[in-house]
């Protein structure tokens, strides 16, 4: 079944013991963790970080915080696909709900594949720029910075966000006052 990660994040019972299809950017592989009473000890799983799509690296709270931590079983066949990868790269991956604890999914991957597109650190360190330049109102500044974020190979989601984060900045170009950079939370 094919979800984000925010949907299995929020009702992570509705998906206990299905298959699940979604999206990451991998951060890395945390050498520590506390599995609680979840089968995802150390000694037969690695544990592994990443940002869910929806999330975007180049706002420092989010880039500090990944939302997505699922799991790999040693020497199989995700483990190897995930072993060699780097921080940004992009995967489509494929795992069983095994647990709900704390509220949150407990997942065993069991398929992992690379994406050709991704949220690369040039693009994290031009669309944070554009951020600061905004703030300080700079936008025809901020605006080099986001062409430079977009010139990149990017999953649609960010393109969008930083396309809108554009027009933020057109926006305070024709009018010079304080504009949201981020939409507001409901």
């Amino acid at each position: 079944m094919e979800v984000t990660w925010s949907e299995l994040a929020a009702t992570p019972c509705r998906f206990h013991d299905q298959s699940v299809r979604f999206d990451i950017q991998f951060h890395g592989r945390p050498q520590r963790w506390h599995a609680g009473p979840t089968r995802f000890g150390p000694g037969a799983f690695a544990a592994i970080s990443a940002w869910a799509d929806e999330q975007f690296p180049w706002f420092a709270e989010e880039f500090e915080r990944p939302a997505v931590r699922v799991f790999v079983r040693l020497g199989s066949a995700a483990d190897l696909a995930l072993r060699s990868a780097h921080p940004h790269e992009r995967f489509a991956v494929e795992g069983i709900v095994r647990e709900v604890w704390r509220d949150r999914p407990w997942i065993e991957l069991t398929n992992a594949a690379p994406l050709p597109d991704s949220i690369g650190e040039a693009t994290v360190f031009h669309a944070a720029r554009a951020l600061e330049r905004m703030e300080d109102a700079s936008f025809e500044i901020a605006d080099e910075s986001l062409q430079q974020a977009l010139a990149a190979p990017l999953p649609d989601k960010a393109r969008a966000e930083l396309e809108r984060l554009r027009a933020v900045c057109a926006e305070g170009l024709a009018e010079p006052q304080h504009v949201p950079i981020r939409p507001r939370r409901k």
